[in-house]
Order: structure tokens, then C-alpha cells, then sequence
């Protein structure tokens, strides 16, 4: 099995912003044209993805990847966001 580390830089070197848009949708998220999308209820979408495929929070000022959202906001443990998220982007890492 590969170490985490490596599995999350792996999984950061994939990322830019359609995939991380792809996998929020997959998640559940709702995101728009404009590459925004509203991380918890309101009525203003305050969370975008730039261009490297990083979240930004501008409700909160939180901003990381897509293992970070699902381990800091989805509370899931690191190990299990970190596996969920290489699953989705087909990462082997047995």
C-alpha cells in the first residue's frame, strides 16, 4: 500500500479545476459556470475553485483540495478522504 503522503500528492498532482469541479458534483455540490459553488447554506455561492483545482472559502477563509474539504468540512478521517478521492480519480493505491 502506498503511503498517504505519496497518495496525496499524487492525488495534488492530478488536480486542476475541472477535475476538483467533477468530483464536487460527485459529491454533491452544486457548481456553477463561474466556477463557484455554496459550501453550506446561503443564499450567495462564496466558495470557489481556482485554476489548480484549490477550494477557497471566502465565507470562512478556508482553502484546500478536495481531501481537505471532505476530512476538515465533511468529517471524515485524512486516511479515508485521502482513499475516497484517489478511488474517484482511478489512483491505485494497494
Amino acid at each position: 500500500m502506498i503511503d498517504l503522503k505519496v497518495l496525496r500528492q499524487l492525488i495534488k498532482d492530478r488536480l486542476d479545476r475541472e477535475t476538483t469541479e467533477d468530483l464536487l458534483m460527485f459529491i454533491g455540490y452544486e457548481v456553477g459556470r463561474n466556477h463557484k459553488f455554496k459550501i453550506r447554506e446561503e443564499r450567495t455561492p462564496s466558495a470557489s475553485i481556482d485554476k489548480f483545482g484549490y477550494i477557497t472559502d471566502f465565507g470562512d477563509g478556508w482553502r484546500g483540495d478536495p481531501v481537505a474539504l471532505l476530512y476538515e468540512k465533511h468529517g471524515m478521517t485524512l486516511p479515508d478522504a485521502t482513499r475516497y478521492i484517489a478511488d474517484c480519480l482511478g489512483i491505485n493505491y494497494e
